[in-house]
Order: structure tokens, then sequence, then C-alpha cells
């Protein structure tokens, strides 16, 4: 049914080449854009492209274990306001041992933007287009799980000149919602990203417009996606100028609903978001380095775009495109231009009014998630989630919550606080407004280890276990990481969670993947769709001993558990 369905709709929407508009064209502004910062901040591209396999890069103690947060927060007793109490106190609890070793920073936004994943060679990641009935067409990547039984729509949208292609967020995202969650994921450019004006001829740049398209997309794949019956639920996700178009999508959710009288989106989730516009893009450009070189690049993104436009090509030129300190106003002449050959009555205040959140009289009351950072050097979170997270209306709600943490800069939280850490927030936040398929999730089912595994005795302990999948290939790998505490002074002293790797040694076992077709295991076809399989396998599944998990123990008698639904 899946595979008809890639050859059947995309025949009726497709006419252009995403990838040709997406790469070719707009290429990836934001690896590009912090490849230019590090070279001007006088810092060393380490010029490592990571494979993440969807665990932490370090040891973490049971009691900070992702696993054990989901545990807890997916239990049907815990309300939306529970869910963010308890959210915030892992994090207050378990951010200093997240965050060791981690790669924080410019050079952590390097990382998490360099991603090693070409998710359009996935047999189940293609190119997609929605075509809205007012003439817009959508350009993006959809991901479907390999069995056809509903289940949650995530939509994400991605950040400012962010095009439908492999660029970092969509990368690391993709990571998060498709692979390590159980989710089927629609993808959507920004309207600022190369693709999006190609296809449509019109320039503007988040705020109502882009809020309330995210909303005909959700109610499209509804009611018009012709496998609309795979869809459980929706929930939006914006990321950095998409989170402008989150928020403001999670005000227009509760007012502006299906004809059957429900929501489109069961929850929303504001990543590193834009929620006032004009002072943003006024702290930003105002920055000496972080500004220079986000205005060369935006002067470059509007030069490359004029040859598509029809409504404003007039007034992008090098002469016309200001210096840093004049780009803001610039950007909302742009935006409420076009709005004008487009027969809609603007400004440039009125513009900027209109991608204001707080222009939004109205309390949310579709649960929403604002996550930032406070070393934001793109969108500062004092001037946007921090007046969130400090304001009357949403301190107390029971609906609205900010998660604000002290690393992550700009959405790279994946390189600050770990993939698995991750994942799992953006996971359980989906899972918790998901009743029609949390159920579902929350049932688990056991596999006794039955391979041949030496006892280890009580000088050693468990510290970890890795999944590894390979292309074409009829075995999987396991991993067993295992401590010794007599390896040494330096062993006994940093103990099994220290940063000493020499006191630990690994166990390797292969196993035949038609032995582990009841977890969900398959033959990869290829490298990507191994490296999405071994990201799977090390989320969903865990090895635990009688009634704790088999990390921090020194048992060699375990199991095999996991969520099922992932696959």
């Amino acid at each position: 049914m899946a595979t008809r369905f890639f050859s059947l709709g995309l025949s009726i929407v497709f006419s252009l080449s995403l990838q040709a508009y997406g790469q070719a064209e707009g290429g990836d502004f934001e690896q590009k854009f912090y490849q230019e910062l590090v070279k001007e901040s006088g810092l060393k591209d380490p010029s490592t492209r990571k494979i993440p396999n969807g665990l932490s890069t370090k040891n973490i103690t049971p009691p900070c274990d992702p696993r054990r947060f989901e545990d807890v927060v997916m239990n049907k007793n815990v309300s939306t306001a529970e869910y963010f109490r308890l959210l915030k106190s892992y994090f207050l609890s378990c951010s200093s041992e997240l965050t060791q070793n981690s790669t924080l920073g410019l050079l952590g936004l390097l990382e998490y933007s360099s991603y090693s994943y070409p998710f359009l060679s996935h047999p189940r990641v293609k190119e997609f287009l929605v075509k809205l009935p007012s003439g817009i067409r959508v350009p993006g990547i959809l991901a479907l799980k390999e069995d056809p039984r509903p289940r949650p729509l995530v939509i994400f949208k991605c950040g400012v000149f962010c095009s439908a292609a492999a660029s970092g967020s969509m990368k690391a995202y993709l990571m998060h919602l498709f692979d390590q969650s159980p989710f089927n994921v629609l993808m959507v450019a920004n309207q600022t990203g190369m693709d999006y004006i190609a296809y449509n001829k019109i320039i503007t740049l988040g705020g109502w417009s882009e809020g309330f398209e995210a909303l005909e997309i959700g109610k499209w794949m509804l009611e018009q996606w012709p496998y609309r019956d795979r869809i459980s639920s929706v929930h939006f996700i914006g990321l950095s100028l998409g989170g402008n178009a989150a928020v403001m999508g999670a005000a227009f959710n509760d007012r502006y609903r299906r004809d059957n009288g429900q929501k489109i989106f069961n929850s929303v989730t504001a990543v590193c978001p834009v929620v006032s516009l004009k002072p943003t893009l006024e702290h930003l450009f105002s920055r000496q380095i972080v500004g220079r070189v986000f205005a060369s690049n935006a002067k470059s993104q509007f030069l490359g775009a004029k040859q598509y436009l029809t409504d404003v090509p007039e007034l992008i030129s090098e002469s016309l495109i200001p210096g840093r300190l004049g780009m803001a106003d610039y950007i909302g002449g742009l935006a409420s231009a076009s709005l004008q050959k487009r027969g809609v009555a603007s400004t440039t205040d009125s513009y900027f009014k209109s991608t204001n959140f707080w222009n939004w009289k109205e309390e949310v009351k579709t649960p929403l998630l604002v996550w930032a950072s406070k070393d934001d050097m793109v969108v500062n979170a004092e001037l946007n989630a921090q007046v969130m997270a400090e304001d009357d209306f949403y301190q107390n709600s029971p609906y609205v919550s900010s998660l604000i943490l002290n690393y992550g800069n700009h959405c790279g939280f994946a390189s600050a606080y770990g993939v698995q850490a991750s994942a799992a927030v953006l996971r359980t936040f989906i899972m918790k407004h998901s009743p029609e398929f949390s159920e579902e999730y929350n049932a688990k089912q056991d596999m006794k280890w039955k391979w041949e595994f030496k006892k280890i005795g009580p000088a050693y302990e468990h510290v970890g276990q890795t999944w590894n999948f390979y292309a074409k290939y009829d075995k999987v790998k396991v991993s067993f990481k295992i401590f010794n505490w007599n390896g040494g002074g330096e062993c006994t002293l940093d103990g099994p969670w220290g940063k000493n790797t020499n006191c630990v040694s690994s166990r390797e076992y292969w196993i035949p993947i038609s032995e582990l077709k009841a977890l969900g295991a398959r033959i990869p076809s290829n490298d990507v769709e191994a490296q999405t399989l071994t990201r799977e396998f090390n989320t969903k599944v865990e090895f635990r001993s009688g009634t704790k998990a088999l990390t921090g123990t020194s048992s060699s008698d375990f199991y095999m558990t996991w969520r099922r639904h992932f696959e």
C-alpha cells in the first residue's frame, strides 16, 4: 500500500525537482552560515561528520537515562501540566551529566548541522508536494513507516531560508521524529526557502501567513491526502523562524477548526522560536560577527531568489539591499510590498505586527511546548522564549510551558544534550497528546537473551548496550560495554560514569536478523536504512535484568524489552 502511494500520490502532485531548488540553487544555508561563523570567530572547523547511532556519546547513569524519564511521563495519569513539571525536573537534575564532554557553543551548532544522513536514499523517505486550495504549493519531504497502521503525523517546518532538502536541521530532526520515534513525518520548506519561492513566485517571512499555512497543510493531509487513513492525529513542530509559525499556529488552532469542530493539531512544539520577529531581527543584525555573516548570507539568498519572483523583483538588487543595520526594515518592506501586489493592504509596521505573537490576545489552549536555550546566538531567548516563560498568561498555564536550557545554541540540542535525550523530549510530548496511539505505544514485549553470554562477576558493571545494522547483511551486531572496577587507580577514582574509556571493554555478538523479526528487524537495503534501523533499535530496545535496567548491574541473566509500533 505504501509503495503504491509513493508512485501514485507523487505523480499527481509533483511537477518540479525539490532537490534542484533546495540544494543546487539555495544550498544548505544553515551549514554554510555556521561554517562562516566558525571561520570569522577564529575557531577551527573539526571537519568531523558524525553518524549518530541514537544513543548518547557518553555513558549515562541509570537515573538520568532518558528511558526512565520516558517511563514516568508516559504514565496515563500524567497530565499536560504535570508533564511540563517532570520535563523541567529531569533537565534540572540531569543537564550537567548529559552535557558532560558535549560539544557546545558555535562548534556544537556546526556539529549538529553536519550530521551525515542523506535521507532521500532511504526507501521510505520521498520528496512530496502539498497543493493547497489557495493555489500555494508547499514542497516537503515525506517519511512513512513500513506498515500502514494509523499513527501520529508530525508536520515539521524548518527555519529561515530552509528548503525541503537535506539541510542540517532537516537531518537532525528527521532522525529524532522518524528514526527515534513511532511517527510518520512531513517536513516542509520555510516560506523563505528557495524551492518555496520558485514554486510560488512570492516572498514573505513568517508570522500570520506561515502559521495559518501550517493549519492548511494539516487540514489537507487529514482531508485530501489519498492515504489519510494512515493518520491517527496531527502534530506541528516549528524551528527558529518556523517556530514563529508554530506559536501563531497554536493560537490559530484554537479558533480555526475543521468543519466537524475538531482542532487540526493535537499538539504544537516551538523549538528555538521567533516569538516577536522585528526585535529578533534587529538584535541579530546588530551583532558584529553573527549579524554581518547573516546579513551577507541573506543578501545572497535574496539575489538568488530574484529570478523566480513575480511580485517584487524590482526591490531586489545589489544597490537596494542595505547593510546589516538596515536589513530588518528592508525585509519587512519586501514582505509588505509583496502583500500589496497580491491585493492585501499592508505597511512595514502592520506586517511586523502580524508576526508578533503578543498581538494575539486570546490565551492559547492547544498544548504548546516552547523549547529554547539561553546561549542562542541567532534567536535571542530573552526577547522570545523567556518572555513567554514570564508572561502572566503562561507562567501557570496548564496548556503552555517553556523549557529554557543553558545550552543548545540555535536549536542544536542534539549536540549539547545528546540525540537520545533530545529525541525523548519531542517524542514524549507528542505521545502524551496522542491518546489514540499512546496505549499501543506503552504496550511492551519481551524476549529472553538466548545467545551465550559469559558471566562477568561483581568486579564488572554494564554501562551500555549498542545495536548496529549493516547494509544488505543478515546479522546485526550487539555490543555490551562493561566497566572494570579492577582496571587500575583511575578506574576506581572515576567510576563507571567518568571520562576514562580505558576502563571499559566491549563484548560483541552477531545475531541473525531472522531471529529478531518480532522486534521489527529487517535486512537493510542500503547504508542509510541501516543507520535508521540502528537508531530505531538503540531507542526502542532496552536490556533489563529482572525489574531493573541491565546498565548499572553485573548481571549475566537478562532479556530485551521494547515498545511496539516504532517500525
